[in-house]
């Protein structure tokens, strides 16, 4: 027998109303960067882990990129 890792499947399915509904109010909206889902998820995050601000980025390179940046990583150091 094969157990899966994970099973998206069952988890789409028991959100499925929510999340589609989602997807279709960014895409009606044309609001793919920088739209009020964006903002309110960055705003989520930030109150979730209990910090002024939360920046929502494409990527993890993304996020490392940025991080480090605000460290003032230089290349070769």
């Amino acid at each position: 027998m094969s157990i899966p890792m994970v099973d998206l499947k069952i988890q789409y399915d028991a959100m499925k109303d929510d999340i589609n509904n989602a997807v279709l109010s960014v895409i009606e909206n044309t609001a793919f960067i920088l739209g009020p889902q964006g903002r309110a998820l960055e705003q989520s995050i930030a109150e979730y882990h209990r910090v002024k601000f939360a920046v929502g980025v494409a990527s993890g390179t993304d996020a490392l990129h940025l991080a480090l940046s605000r460290c003032r990583h230089r290349a070769g150091r």
